[in-house]
């Protein structure tokens, strides 16, 4: 069974797209992205170029949306990025779901990365080598420099990320199949925008230091280049290469640096192995024989069992995760997490609650679990600071839930129009919130207005750099 069907219709409605947005986007202004070395406010214009596609790409409904792995991903990030001159520190990771192998960067530090990729990273020495690249993508400014020397290119990158998104919103192929080559448009975006071979090189001795800084193995980047090498044998088109210098030359490069052994060198690392079997479990959707494939691509026998769980409850078979979860020997945050979800989904709530509950004693301010016991209790979620858009997610639903279970309307509303913004949904939550501010009474009155306002600080931010 599949989760998502080849898409067959798009590439008329994409030819469409792209004769339609061209036009304006060649005669538009590029931006200045090097004006403001903040990259994350509305006054740098690089950040809202990257926001705004940021956005609409988590409307794909390839978004893997798995809140352990988000979480999972932002703990490693955090030993990486100390040792970055990023102003602020911080990168919003999204995941999705795809058949290519790839990871990639746009500005305003967003990074995207592709659930096939994690068939060739099989430890997390490899994975910290790919994110340590990439992020060094965005410390380097890659993106800014090359749009001072190639404005065109970056205008074909523009084109090729909207007439894909257009395509898709317009409903090509028919169902959530459509997506799927969403994140290959982004891909051709990537590819289009060609950072340079030195440009490459740079990324990967700079990211090598990285690791050394954070005492991480820098002889990861070294394995993920063979990992790269190898596969490219029997993938001569790897999108991840397509436009990087040769794999055995970056090998080689690599290789070069002096081996240091630390804390983590040659050992596995539990989250990471269930981390790497989320992806898997998104990406065993788009085989032909999605349980043989896992048995393939997975040899730890718990993260087995795992994958196959959450792709037992992805295709709405709730019980049959739970008969796989119940193989695992010992649980974690990723294990409980789907656990709770899948007992939910039967519905038996007090073994979801009692799950959850046991989770919050040990630490009562995590994010996930409490606004996962808000929505199983129709209870108020607790204040909690979420940064990341994953986090706000999980706030907005559970805020949703909780209104509703109150029948308060347009508070309900409120959130929903939040959730569909930070999708890309702009006409939709733009409705919402209308309808939201008709039938609000006293302070609600307030809460609304704030969302409103954001949103418009959001689109005039936007049309000034011709986005709309």
């Amino acid at each position: 069974m599949r989760l998502f069907s080849k898409v067959t219709t798009g590439l008329t409605i994409l030819a469409f797209a792209v004769t339609s947005i061209s036009p304006t986007l060649a005669n538009d202004t590029l931006p200045d992205l090097e004006a403001n070395k903040d990259e994350r406010t509305l006054s740098n214009p690089s950040y809202i170029l990257g926001q705004y596609w940021f956005r609409k790409l988590n409307g794909s409904q390839a978004l893997i949306d798995f809140p352990p792995a988000y979480d999972y991903l932002k703990d490693v990030l955090s030993k990486l990025l100390p040792q970055t001159d990023l102003f602020n520190k911080k990168v919003e990771i999204t995941l999705l779901n795809s058949t290519q192998s790839n990871a990639f960067v746009i500005p305003g530090n967003h990074m995207f990365i592709y659930s096939d990729i994690l068939e060739m990273i099989d430890s997390e020495d490899m994975l910290f080598g790919l994110l340590a690249h990439e992020v060094a993508h965005l410390d380097l400014r890659h993106y800014e420099r090359q749009n001072q020397n190639s404005g065109e290119e970056l205008s074909k990158a523009l084109v090729l990320i909207g007439a894909g998104i257009a395509a898709a919103l317009a409903g090509a192929g028919g169902d959530a199949t459509t997506a799927l080559w969403l994140g290959g448009i982004a891909n051709q975006a990537e590819n289009t925008l060609t950072y340079s071979r030195n440009q490459e090189q740079e990324a990967d001795r700079r990211g090598q230091q990285y690791l050394i800084d954070a005492d991480l193995n820098p002889d990861g980047m070294t394995e993920l280049f063979r990992a790269f090498f190898k596969k490219a044998l029997g993938r001569p088109n790897l999108e991840f290469l397509s436009t990087h210098p040769s794999p055995n030359t970056r090998l080689s490069d690599s290789m070069n640096a002096e081996p240091k052994k630390t804390i983590l060198s040659n050992k596995s690392n539990g989250e990471f192995d269930y981390f790497r079997a989320s992806m898997l479990a998104y990406r065993a959707g788009l085989a032909d024989r999605p349980y043989d494939y896992l048995n393939q691509v997975i040899t730890n026998l718990d993260a087995s069992n795992f994958a196959k769980a959450l792709y037992s409850y992805l295709i709405q078979f709730p019980e049959r995760s739970i008969q796989y979860l119940n193989r695992i020997k010992k649980d974690n945050t990723f294990t409980d997490y789907l656990k709770a979800l899948s007992f939910a989904a039967v519905g038996n709530i007090k073994e979801s609650l009692m799950i959850v509950e046991q989770r919050l004693q040990l630490d009562p301010n995590n994010i996930l679990f409490s606004m996962l016991h808000a929505e199983l209790t129709q209870s108020k979620p607790i204040t909690v600071n979420a940064d990341y858009l994953y986090e706000k997610r999980l706030t907005w639903r559970a805020d949703i839930q909780y209104y509703q279970s109150r029948r308060n309307i347009p508070m309900a509303l409120n959130y929903r129009a939040q959730l569909d913004f930070s999708q890309g949904k702009d006409k939709a939550a733009q409705y919402l919130i209308n309808r939201a501010e008709q039938n609000a009474v006293g302070n609600e009155k307030n809460i609304i207005k704030e969302t409103e306002n954001y949103f418009k600080k959001i689109k005039e931010a936007e049309k000034q750099e011709n986005l709309n």
